[in-house]
């Protein structure tokens, strides 16, 4: 196999084409990348496109 081909263990987004190295790597590109569904920050209204970026920054917000 030469440079160019792809690795056995690799995926590919159905969306945008873009090639992650696991499934749990798919599954937060996908959150990320092509959700519409937004978390928002009940003090100050500022939209998260996780959970997890909403908790950080509520740890700041006030």
């Amino acid at each position: 196999m030469g440079f160019f081909g792809s690795k056995k263990n690799e995926l590919k987004c159905k969306k945008c084409g873009t090639v992650l190295s696991d499934s749990s790597r798919l599954k937060k590109h996908q959150e990320i990348a092509h959700s519409k569904k937004k978390e928002k920050c009940r003090t100050c209204g500022t939209e998260f496109n996780t959970q997890e970026e909403l908790r950080k920054h509520k740890k700041n917000c006030k």
